[in-house]
């Protein structure tokens, strides 16, 4: 009896132990994944910024927190996207500035035409104080802006021929966005603005229906212009940004830590993105001429003679944007361009 007793005593503690120690096993807990969606292709600069983000997040947050990529407009266009980020069905996009402005109509400012003459002067005012203001306003629509990137400058591809001067926009049946004032931009540099959806306006241009297309180097290049249109010029009428947005809703359900690391690994990687587009555009031309497509920039006289002939557009908007926040943003260039 004695034996049986201390072989059940020595049972039971043994059973004790081995609970105890499946009790302390540290559990592995499984990483929070952001689903992040864009219209833009694997080519772009503004993919690959979501890859450095994917990348830098992970390595930031080592390993609890991690991107999923959802490219070529799988979950809708900018509209759409803005609109799941707003009701917490999407967790994070990047969308073109130009739409978001539909909401927020400070945002036209970005893209207003001949703002900026070059990407230092853009990156100065997105990483400044009214870039900063603009992230800050998404709060109120249940969004929360984490960084910019960029689609580029704009130009003018076309059929008919190269874009040099404001008279040589005469006539033209320009595709543009379905935006009044990416509308009224083209109509005051001398040309017919067409509103066409991205998704009908390479057949158009291959087709006739319009004689040209409004889009950055990079992107052209990307989706193969060179093979529809035959010249390619820089006119730089205006910069695209693409900010970098996320559910609020979803936001606050992340730490304070969590929060901060996410702030800090988009910002980096969407910087990273504008420095990467930056150089895309610099070797555009070397590839687009390569292609045969004939490429060609903007004297400074004639940039500026569309930057005249735009101005227009600014009265336009100037009740849309606000008085205070367009000569904030107008002052803020001014006093950038004087420092250089």
């Amino acid at each position: 009896m004695k034996v049986r007793r201390v072989f059940k005593m020595f049972g039971l503690v043994g059973l004790c132990l081995l609970c105890s120690a499946v009790l302390t096993v540290p559990t592995v807990q499984a990483a929070k994944t952001i689903r992040v969606a864009t219209v833009a292709l694997p080519e772009t600069t503004i993919y690959q910024g979501l890859e450095k983000w994917q990348k830098v997040l992970k390595e930031q947050s080592k390993g609890k927190l991690e991107i999923k990529i959802l490219g070529r407009a799988v979950m809708g266009g900018d509209r759409e996207m803005i609109e799941g980020c707003r009701l917490n069905t999407l967790d994070a996009a990047v969308i073109s500035g130009s739409v978001l402005a539909t909401i927020i109509p400070q945002y036209f400012m970005v893209a207003m035409p001949y703002f900026f003459n070059d990407h230092k002067e853009a990156n100065a005012y997105l990483d400044g104080a009214p870039g900063q203001k603009l992230l800050g306003m998404l709060n109120e629509k249940d969004i929360v802006g984490l960084g910019w990137s960029t689609w580029s400058f704009r130009g003018i591809w076309n059929n008919v021929r190269p874009i040099t001067k404001p008279e040589d926009m005469q006539g033209l049946k320009i595709r543009t966005l379905e935006t009044p004032m990416d509308m009224s931009i083209v109509t005051y540099m001398g040309g017919i603005s067409t509103p066409m959806a991205w998704s009908e306006c390479l057949l158009g241009l291959r087709q006739g229906t319009v004689d040209g297309i409004a889009t950055t180097y990079g992107l052209g290049y990307a989706l193969k212009l060179y093979e529809l249109a035959k010249y390619a010029s820089q006119t730089k009428h205006y910069y695209e940004p693409a900010p970098l947005i996320m559910s609020k809703k979803l936001f606050e359900e992340f730490t304070p830590e969590e929060q901060k690391i996410i702030r800090k690994s988009a910002a980096e990687a969407m910087q990273w993105t504008r420095m990467e587009q930056m150089k895309v555009d610099e070797a555009s031309q070397k590839l687009l001429e390569g292609k045969g497509i004939k490429v060609n920039s903007l004297t400074p006289e004639a940039f500026n003679a569309f930057r005249d002939k735009t101005k227009p557009v600014y009265e336009q908007f100037r009740a849309k944007i606000g008085p205070e926040f367009m000569d904030e943003s107008t002052a803020f260039v001014k006093a950038f361009r004087e420092k250089k």
